[in-house]
């Protein structure tokens, strides 16, 4: 990877304006004064590059798939496995109610294969600890997850690696 690019992706996030400063409910944290838009990014071709690039310059060998869910993880997998050759998880938040009753689409991972797991915020770590518990079911090894800001303290039972902490963007 070229040097810089974590420099270049700090200052196009910070362009974008991917900090809102808003009272907002997050998902399992409570409430908060500002949300952390990383979504917004998946909108400009370039930074959704640079943030693949970097993500596929530091992942372990031997993943043979990539996981995401909600609309934050599931570009960014997209993104990655495309870049990568590998094939994509596509995880639900909610068991299908219809059609084949799943929780998961896309490729369905064997026993025989290494996930990782990608998202674009992490605060308390519940979405992709519940993302990890789905795809253990599949008797599947999740070997490591990467999120774009790791925002808050959570914390997860797998490796996790982020690009940019809290710090970083305010």
């Amino acid at each position: 990877m070229r040097n810089g690019i974590k420099e270049k992706l700090l200052k196009k996030l910070k362009e974008i304006g991917i900090v809102r400063k808003e009272n907002v409910k997050l998902k399992y944290a409570g409430k908060s004064s500002f949300y952390i838009d990383i979504k917004k990014s998946y909108g400009y071709p370039e930074v959704l590059d640079f943030i693949s690039q970097y993500i596929k310059s530091k992942i372990k060998k031997g993943v043979s798939c990539v996981a995401g869910a909600g609309y934050g993880g599931i570009p960014l997998a997209t993104a990655i496995a495309t870049k990568l050759g590998l094939k994509l998880v596509l995880v639900r938040e909610k068991k299908k109610k219809h059609g084949r009753n799943v929780w998961i689409d896309g490729y369905i991972p064997t026993k025989s294969d290494k996930i990782l797991v990608v998202d674009d915020v992490l605060t308390t770590g519940k979405s992709v600890e519940k993302v990890v518990k789905i795809l253990k079911l599949t008797g599947a090894k999740v070997i490591e997850c990467w999120i774009v800001v790791k925002r808050g303290e959570g914390k997860i039972k797998i490796p996790c690696r982020f690009i940019f902490n809290l710090k970083d963007l305010v």
